[in-house]
Order: C-alpha cells, then sequence, then structure tokens
C-alpha cells in the first residue's frame, strides 16, 4: 500500500489514490491555518479521534495553509486523490460547482452560522441535486460548515450608506461582490490570506469577513473600526469532502465512525468560530477599535438587496447549466427553515446537545453501507 504523505501529480499517477489499509496514512487537507477554528478541532482533533477509533487503519495526516494544495486546486486535488479529505470554498470553482455556488449565494436569507452550518450540512448530504454535482467531481460530500457573520472592518470610519459609497470592499465574489455595487461601492475580490496587505498598502477600505479574522488574519493591526451590519455568512462548498476511490474502499464501520465525529465537530467548530469571533472582537476594542451600529438607511438597502438578488441568482445559476434552480432555491430554503426552528431554543454554547442533534437528525439518518458508494 503507497502512503500519500506529499504532494503528487495525479497527471502522473493517471489515477484516483487511495485504498485503505491498516496502517495507512492519508491526506488531509485545508487552506486555513492549524490555529483556525475550521482546522483546529475538524482537522487536528478529528483527525486524531478517527484514528483511535479505528485502531489506526484511518489515519489522516493533516496539510495546513495551503501547504498541499491552494485553495483554487482543492476540488481538483482531491478529486485526483492528491488529498483524500479536503475543505473546498466553492467560490473558486464556480463552473464545476454551479449549486453549491447557487445556495452559498443566498447567504442573506438567513445569517444565523449555527443554522446555516446545519442546513448545508444536511442538504448536501441529501438533495439529489447537489448529490449528483458531488458525484459528478468526483467527491463524496462529508459535511457542511458555516462562518460567523461577515462584517466590515475598516481602516477608515464607515458607519452610513454614505460613508460606504465608493469604498473599496474586499468581498468573497458572487451575492457579497452585488451588494457591494448596490450600495456603490467597489467590491474588491482577493483571498482572505490578502486582506490585511490591502488594509494596510490603503489599496483596500474595508475587509468584509468573519471577525475573527481580526486574530487569525491579524486585521486588528490595519483596521481602526468594525461595522456590525451583518453581510451573510460564508458556507459555499464543504468542510469534508472525500476523494471518492478512498470513500468507496471503505467499511461501512469506518464511515460510520467519520459521520459520528463529523456530527461532533459540526456542533464544536460552530461554537468555536464564535467564541473565536468574541475574543478577537474584545481584543480588537481594547486596542482602540471603534464599532458602528449601521444606520436605517444601510439596514434597509441590505433588506431591499435580499429581494433583488434573487433573480440574479437563478439566472446565473441557469446559465450554468442548473436545472429548475428556483426549485433547487426552495428546497434549500424549506432545510433551512427546519433547522431554524430545531435550533430556536438550543444553547448554542452546549456542544454534546448540538452534536447530538447533528447526529440523530442528519448523520444516523444516512446508510453508511450505501451512502457514496452507488
Amino acid at each position: 500500500m503507497m502512503k500519500l504523505t506529499k504532494p503528487l501529480c495525479a497527471a502522473v499517477l493517471g489515477l484516483t489514490l487511495a485504498v485503505p489499509a491498516i496502517g495507512a496514512e492519508y491526506n488531509a487537507n485545508h487552506f486555513f491555518s492549524e490555529r483556525h477554528s475550521m482546522v483546529r478541532g475538524p482537522y487536528v482533533d478529528w483527525a486524531q479521534r478517527v484514528a483511535e477509533r479505528t485502531n489506526g487503519e484511518v489515519t489522516f495526516r493533516v496539510f495546513s495553509a495551503g501547504s498541499l494544495l491552494p485553495p483554487a486546486a482543492s476540488l481538483q486535488g482531491l478529486r485526483d486523490g492528491v488529498a483524500q479529505v479536503s475543505y473546498h470554498a466553492g467560490t473558486y470553482t464556480p463552473a464545476e460547482l454551479p449549486i453549491a455556488n447557487l445556495i452559498g449565494n443566498m447567504a442573506f436569507y438567513n445569517t444565523d452560522p449555527m443554522v446555516m452550518a446545519f442546513a448545508s450540512t444536511e442538504f448536501g448530504l441529501t438533495n439529489a441535486a447537489a448529490l449528483a454535482e458531488w458525484s459528478d467531481n468526483g467527491v463524496v460530500f462529508g459535511g457542511g460548515y458555516s462562518t460567523s457573520q461577515y462584517f466590515m472592518m475598516c481602516n477608515t470610519p464607515v458607519e452610513t450608506l454614505a460613508d460606504v459609497a465608493g469604498k473599496r470592499l474586499r468581498m468573497a465574489g458572487g451575492a457579497w461582490t452585488r451588494f457591494a455595487e448596490y450600495i456603490g461601492a467597489v467590491p474588491v475580490s482577493i483571498p482572505s490570506s490578502e486582506m490585511y496587505t490591502g488594509l494596510d498598502t490603503g489599496s483596500l477600505d474595508c475587509a468584509v469577513a468573519a471577525a475573527d479574522a481580526l486574530d487569525s488574519f491579524s486585521l486588528k493591526d490595519v483596521v481602526s473600526s468594525m461595522n456590525t451590519l451583518e453581510i451573510g455568512n460564508y458556507y459555499a462548498g464543504f468542510e469534508w469532502g472525500y476523494n471518492k476511490g478512498f470513500w468507496q474502499n471503505l467499511t461501512a464501520v469506518q464511515r460510520r465512525v467519520l459521520f459520528d465525529e463529523m456530527a461532533y465537530e459540526l456542533a464544536a467548530s460552530r461554537v468555536a468560530f464564535d467564541s473565536d469571533v468574541a475574543v478577537a472582537v474584545a481584543s480588537a476594542t481594547d486596542a482602540g477599535m471603534s464599532i458602528f451600529e449601521p444606520d436605517a438607511a444601510l439596514q434597509q438597502a441590505l433588506s431591499d438587496f435580499v429581494v433583488a438578488d434573487e433573480i440574479n441568482l437563478i439566472a446565473n445559476a441557469t446559465k450554468r447549466g442548473v436545472e429548475n434552480p428556483d426549485q433547487v432555491l426552495t428546497e434549500f430554503k424549506a432545510v433551512i427553515d427546519r433547522w431554524d426552528a430545531l435550533l430556536k431554543d438550543i444553547d448554542r454554547t452546549d456542544i454534546d446537545t448540538l452534536a447530538t442533534l447533528a447526529r440523530t437528525e442528519i448523520y444516523d439518518r444516512l446508510d453508511a453501507e450505501n451512502y457514496g458508494v452507488n
């Protein structure tokens, strides 16, 4: 059995890699740093528990900070077997994942990160159109995620709708780009790794991202204010996607271990993300960062945009070959609304209760013998 502990060129190998065997070590890929909440729990701790529960038969070596695959190559690298499990941000591959990007651009429909993490996971695991899309890309969807709410973190005061006019805002693409244009700002599409430099050099006025970036990307050193307008949250793609050949050669027992551990980390990482945000914002305000509440005009502009943009979501998805995109959106909204109700009275810091809910309402309903195999 070949151990895959270094990046390999699939073009040279010419095959999809990975048949599990006792003692094999497989590659787990994420482009965030190891200290990020989407890596340290869902990849580092998760990999350790998976190895323990499978008696070392399924052991992952975690590559973080893009050390194995750069962000734009993670989908292809996963399909080709360079990684056996990977995070992927769907924005990088809109042509390959039009349905994932369609639902990912609904980031303003419900801005509750816990709801969206659970809803995107259920949808990705159960929706027929989504499942076909994953399969066409050689991927078995394992689970979703959601960042915390996106805010504007700026090197200049931005409080009102008038303040936003002409400002250069780092956006995640898609609906965020259209929102920037809608409110008279200038969208700038750059990776999160470039936010610091853009703010520091003045090529950006604001970075629109989850506020943990004040620490995880050191933005607190280059911003002076944050506006708390909730500009959606990001969940396009997957937190865990598996190489199809790798997944299909696991036993049902091993797949059930992965289901259980993903359910736990779906909850735990979401709690950790919000905790990181709270710590980062407190640290930045202690260092002098001002916090502005959006004025009524800015709030209204966002509300108007959410209604107006749905026609663009449908049109873009249609151009990319999605059949019945309005039906896909309707189905996704139903899943979101279901989780909004399920989580309404749940303590958002109770990891065990949240993880149990993820298992009973999502993962326990999957057939470990057949999911991702047929």
